[in-house]
């Protein structure tokens, strides 16, 4: 039986933001992998593409160099110049995607048909200082490093990273246009997901792209492996207050500490 997916994602100890890098291989990661997952992802697009597309000028050449990666893979068929717009690559790419460009720090251009709660209209063109400092701690503990790790990644060459989260119910789409529901003290342990997003950065003449895919599971899955059990419940006891409000989990996490220790007993 293979691993759970979640299965060494965490390391053990307190909350901390971790950068956490590894060697990524572009061509696996943007491989057809989920048939469901792309249906969804159309379906969002064809539904009102506007939610999920944002662009400037400087994100052009990024694109253009995305395509060329794409058909070089074999992922998708030579498109002839006119076509080779965002919209119709992320029509064609199972992950989500975002662009960097690096002579100007900022969010180039994006297409994310399923985000973790984020608006990607709302930071396009924006610095990345700017994107980081609405996230609690971010900025001070791994900010440098990340600038750093952007500005240094070769064209090319890919890293993959990991973020989680827990959310009520395990939608993929989490856009704050839907207005899913939130976690709240009352939040049962049984209807709470661990949300994954997978990250790859490939480095290119211009900036970086970043490709996003999400994977959830019920939260209490987790226990079936008693050490990721244990971590994960220090990690929530060692939450400060303003990460857990930034992750809407304020309310949810003492409660669901309290809840795990129980489960787990």
């Amino acid at each position: 039986m293979s691993e759970p997916f979640w299965k060494d994602l965490f390391r053990p100890g307190g909350f901390a933001w971790s950068l956490k890098i590894r060697k990524g291989d572009p061509a696996t990661f943007f491989a057809a992998q989920d048939p469901a997952m792309m249906r969804e992802r159309q379906a969002w697009l064809d539904a009102n593409a506007e939610l999920s597309l944002a662009e400037t000028p400087t994100g052009a050449p990024l694109i253009d160099e995305a395509w060329d990666l794409a058909e070089q893979l074999g992922h998708v068929p030579k498109t002839a110049a006119g076509d080779r717009t965002l919209l119709n690559l992320a029509r064609q790419w199972e992950p989500d995607l975002a662009f960097y460009d690096r002579a100007s720090g900022s969010l180039a251009a994006a297409c994310v048909c399923m985000p973790s709660s984020w608006d990607p209209r709302r930071w396009i063109g924006r610095g990345l200082n700017e994107v980081h400092d609405t996230v609690p701690r971010l900025q001070r503990e791994i900010g440098a490093g990340i600038e750093r790790f952007l500005d240094r990644l070769e064209p090319g060459r890919s890293f993959c990273r990991e973020n989680w989260s827990l959310t009520l119910g395990g939608e993929l789409n989490f856009h704050p246009a839907l207005k899913r529901r939130k976690l709240d003290g009352q939040s049962a342990l049984e209807d709470i997901h661990l949300r994954i997003e997978h990250q790859i950065f490939t480095g290119l003449a211009e900036g970086v792209m970043l490709g996003i895919r999400i994977q959830t599971c019920p939260f209490t899955e987790l226990a079936s492996d008693p050490e990721t059990w244990e971590t994960m419940t220090e990690k929530l006891r060692t939450m400060p207050d303003d990460v857990a409000d930034y992750k809407s989990m304020l309310e949810v996490r003492d409660p669901l500490v309290r809840s795990m220790v129980r489960f787990a007993s």
